[in-house]
């Protein structure tokens, strides 16, 4: 009991610590680390006067300065309660694993998959706390330090205008993650569910799904969301329910899971003793089919940053000055043999990110299958 609440309020004092007492020393040492990292930014924010009640006038990114602080909290009361939940268990109930506690500690021993998360992590927390990197105003152009070439003040150069293009690209992984994952949201909530009413009810509702999403899937995606962005006009908002509306492909992944799953015992039982369609679907089927929905969704956001640097590039997505990666392209398309930074950073941007989801989301479906374990 004394080591129990020593490593608790060790938690408290320093989250991880508590962890490292115990003898969960890896989680522990994650969770320190996380913190100090946290820790760091915020020094670093302080610094460079970048907290929006810092600056003179207030024009900080209120974003940034929340998230930092929140990120802190949730570490600390995480690592807390994550001890508490631990130590309360009985020592034998700690060697049993379910799925996702395997399937979990298979995609810790993936080097493919951490080095994606890695990556993620980096491009996440750029653009979180892009006003707390950033070493130049994203904005302000300069334009007597036009096209100048990487240097010690400029690591990335500056644009046509005189612009930074590392605070540039640092904003940009904003656009990029933020129209992106909120459009993977829309397609997999959406998707989600026409899939789940479709192979559940089957009949006439499958049929009338599967049509609708055969009909959009026949128009190239780029035509059509160029009509729409051109008609209703370009922004985040437009972009994402077009992305979310004509992009979803989880649909006809989670009804091919749920046409498997219906089928089994256990949702035979529970029609047996009276559970309704609400019931089965939400307590028994969803559960079951989150896993193949997980990979796709990895996998669809890089799909739609691409599709955004490509709606961008063409002139589809965000407007100028905001600083996009697509956007940043067409600009450096007219600087290609004068001033390949402009081009290279950028492009380098899209491809890490890219890259990055698209190995996790491998590692994702080789731990979430145990067949290909």
């Amino acid at each position: 009991m004394n080591k129990f609440r020593a490593s608790l309020l060790s938690s408290l004092f320093l989250p991880g610590l508590g962890h490292i007492l115990s003898k969960d020393q890896k989680k522990g040492f994650i969770i320190l680390l996380f913190f100090l990292l946290h820790i760091g930014i915020l020094a670093l924010a302080c610094i460079r006067k970048r907290l929006f009640w810092m600056e003179k006038p207030p024009n900080a990114d209120i974003l940034a300065t929340a998230a930092i602080f929140l990120s802190l909290l949730i570490l600390w009361l995480g690592s807390f309660l994550d001890l508490w939940r631990k130590q309360r268990l009985h020592r034998h109930a700690r060697t049993l694993q379910g799925y996702w506690s395997n399937a979990g500690h298979y995609l810790l021993r993936d080097k493919k998959g951490m080095a994606g998360a890695v990556i993620l992590v980096i491009i996440v927390y750029l653009a979180l706390f892009a006003p707390f990197f950033s070493p130049h105003n994203a904005l302000k152009m300069h334009l007597t330090n036009t096209l100048l070439p990487p240097s010690k003040v400029h690591p990335f150069g500056t644009d046509n205008f005189g612009r930074d293009i590392l605070s540039r690209v640092i904003y940009g992984s904003r656009v990029a993650l933020g129209v992106g994952a909120a459009a993977t949201l829309f397609n997999m909530l959406l998707g989600g569910f026409l899939g789940l009413l479709g192979g559940y009810f089957g009949g006439l509702v499958d049929a009338v799904i599967m049509r609708i999403l055969e009909t959009i899937n026949s128009i190239p995606f780029i035509v059509l969301a160029i009509l729409v962005i051109s008609v209703f006009g370009s922004g985040a908002l437009n972009l994402v329910l077009v992305l979310g509306i004509f992009g979803l492909q989880p649909a006809r992944i989670i009804r091919s899971r749920v046409l498997a799953i219906r089928e089994q015992t256990y949702v035979e039982a529970s029609r047996a003793i009276g559970a309704n369609n609400l019931r089965i679907i939400f307590y028994h089927i969803l559960p079951n089919s989150m896993a193949p929905l997980l990979v796709v969704t990895t996998m669809m956001i890089g799909s739609n940053i691409i599709t955004i640097a490509g709606l961008s590039f063409l002139g589809f997505g965000i407007k100028p000055p905001t600083p996009s990666w697509g956007a940043m392209l067409q600009q450096a398309q007219e600087y290609m043999r004068t001033a390949w930074w402009m081009s290279v950073f950028p492009g380098a941007a899209i491809f890490l990110a890219v890259f990055g989801f698209n190995i996790l989301g491998d590692a994702l479906r080789d731990a979430l299958d145990p067949k290909l374990r």
